[in-house]
């Protein structure tokens, strides 16, 4: 098993050597005569000492955990060592309950996906990509956030890659978008189902994290929930504004509102104590004007009607 590896505009070859092929020659060589030591038999088998210790303890390994590799040559110094590191920082036992459920259905997997499994990525990936298939919006471009955090999970379970600079180098993504696609696909469903379709972009999932650094959960899902029937006709903007709990200024109230008459034909001056916060809500206010203008003279339009109609009468 090999790779090509660029650096400096030079391409590199990295043999990458199966443990058990090499810790099967090495016994073989031990018992020929052939070394004594690890160093000489390192030199003869051209791999370094570091990695033919590590492939030497594979065997302490658990059995039920090497026999869910559907292939033992795809397990190399690194597989073991990182396989090793997560036993010594969790414990064998908890890594062997992480991994019973899927041993008991038997089923082979790739080392990648073997090593997901093993650093708890692959259930949390599962929970994610069953999520996804009962999420109700369509992600219907793949630059979306959304799109991108499943397709990343679903990775993750296919045995694709474990971590986000592997799938970065995969879909040719850059890894702060893969890493920050899959956050805001872990926003609350209530949060995330505020913005739907195209909506949820990056630029707003990203404002949404900011958000929910300084908010705590339930106070965001409580905000999300009140705002929830305003959705569709909100903008992102004014979501996001909602979310953030800036609907009032701290400690003050809009009092002394008056509308008057401007200079100008269709203008309309409003005034209040707070005019800097109304500002952000002007296109809005505007919009509901000119509606409750048009209803008012679509109603005097018909009353015109029914009285030039009774004349005839």
């Amino acid at each position: 098993m090999s790779k090509d590896k660029s650096r400096n505009g030079s391409r590199q070859r990295i043999v990458l050597h199966p443990c058990f092929l090499v810790a099967y020659l090495y016994q073989r060589g031990l018992e020929s005569g052939k070394w004594t030591t690890q160093a000489d038999a390192s030199r003869a088998l051209k791999v370094s000492q570091t990695n033919l210790s590590v492939a030497l303890r594979m065997g302490s390994l658990p059995a039920e955990l090497m026999g869910m590799f559907a292939d033992i040559s795809q397990v190399t110094a690194h597989t073991v060592r990182v396989i090793r590191g997560v036993i010594a920082q969790e414990g064998q036992e908890a890594v062997l309950k992480r991994i019973r459920p899927h041993i008991t259905a038997g089923g082979k997997l790739p080392a990648k996906a073997v090593l997901a499994l093993v650093k708890g990525r692959m259930s949390n990936s599962a929970k994610a990509v069953s999520a996804a298939r009962r999420d109700r919006f369509i992600h219907r471009s793949p630059d979306l956030p959304m799109s991108i955090s499943n397709r990343y999970h679903q990775g993750i379970v296919n045995g694709e890659w474990t971590s986000y600079s592997a799938c970065s180098r995969a879909l040719r993504i850059p890894r702060r978008n893969i890493s920050d696609a899959v956050s805001i696909g872990q926003l609350p469903l209530a949060v995330r189902s505020l913005f739907s379709g195209s909506k949820l972009t990056f630029a707003v999932g990203r404002k949404l994290l900011a958000i929910a650094r300084v908010v705590t959960n339930s106070t965001l899902i409580k905000r999300s929930n009140d705002i929830s029937y305003l959705a569709e006709s909100y903008t992102s903007g004014q979501l996001l504004r909602e979310l953030n709990g800036e609907s009032l200024p701290p400690g003050a109230h809009i009092t002394r509102l008056r509308i008057r008459k401007g200079r100008g034909a269709g203008q309309l001056i409003i005034e209040c104590n707070h005019p800097d916060f109304l500002l952000r809500y002007r296109r809005d206010m505007e919009t509901a004007l000119n509606q409750v203008v048009k209803r008012i003279a679509e109603a005097e339009g018909r009353r015109k009607e029914f009285a030039l109609y009774r004349t005839f009468l």
